[in-house]
């Protein structure tokens, strides 16, 4: 009977301990940490042929700062090039609001929303039809970007610096891309982490 009642406890305490555990990591956090991860871009429709997505690498820098003081609601700044030989190589840049609950143990689902601008060059020489010839067209093409993304990752806080490693797929719509596709899709795996400094 007293086996019995005290698994009845513990079962009844593990979601407030739970609870607990993931007030005090949201709390913990510094802003303006270095987020670094490698990454590979794809110009695919979503969840369309996923091998094709480690096809095309690149990396990208970023941080982010909170809403809150906490890490559960954040906004993020990233910049990133990729290398793709069949489209063409590309640099992006963007801004994303980030909801991240901490929901066990340091072990955190993130979603994430934004917009940014990505500029894509031409994969060979590129030409256009003026004054009744060809003439070359330089640079490539700019795109507005629509980043919608979900990630998993740890954050483990320490007064010293330290490490927040994470995995994150994004589908991104792309505007612009040229005047018979006004609406295009790229995908986005990432595998980076947080790196917090101590200040």
């Amino acid at each position: 009977m007293t086996h019995k009642l005290l698994k009845m406890v513990f079962w009844l305490l593990l979601p407030a301990f739970s609870f607990a555990q993931s007030e005090v990591a949201d709390t913990d956090y510094r802003n303006f940490p270095i987020i670094v991860s490698l990454q590979f871009h794809n110009f695919a429709l979503p969840f369309h042929d996923l091998g094709s997505n480690f096809m095309h690498v690149g990396i990208s820098l970023g941080t982010e700062v909170s809403f809150n003081g906490k890490q559960n609601w954040v906004q993020q700044f990233q910049a990133g090039y990729y290398l793709n030989k069949e489209m063409g190589n590309g640099f992006f840049t963007y801004t994303q609001t980030v909801f991240r609950p901490t929901v066990f143990s340091n072990f955190y689902p993130e979603i994430k929303a934004g917009i940014g601008w990505q500029r894509t060059f031409h994969p060979v020489d590129a030409y256009k039809f003026e004054d009744g010839s060809y003439v070359p067209t330089p640079g490539g093409k700019s795109q507005l970007i629509v980043p919608l993304g979900v990630s998993v990752g740890y954050n483990k806080y320490s007064e010293q610096t330290y490490l927040s490693p994470f995995v994150s797929f994004q589908v991104v719509p792309s505007l612009f891309y040229n005047d018979g596709i006004p609406l295009s899709f790229y995908s986005l795996f990432q595998v980076g982490t947080r790196i917090h400094l101590k200040y």
